[in-house]
């Protein structure tokens, strides 16, 4: 594992993840990328995994809200 993580919050946010991921991979080249999922019902998190093998999903049961979100992840 790196020194360093980035990790991301996510709640349905696949558009964003499409947009927005890749240039976050793009710039933590010397960081693990992690992706905590709030309980997400669209197909963000099979699209992480099938798009971003090396991208860890943390996926949580149900949406824990921001702080909480983070805080189970």
């Amino acid at each position: 594992m790196k020194s360093t993580a980035v990790v991301l919050l996510n709640y349905n946010g696949l558009k964003l993840l499409k947009k927005f991921l890749p240039v976050a991979i793009k710039n933590s080249k010397n960081a693990s990328i992690f992706i905590i999922d709030n309980g997400s019902t669209d197909d963000s998190v099979l699209w992480t995994k099938a798009t971003y093998p090396n991208v860890e999903c943390i996926v949580l049961d149900s949406n824990k809200g921001y702080a909480g979100g983070y805080n189970e992840g």
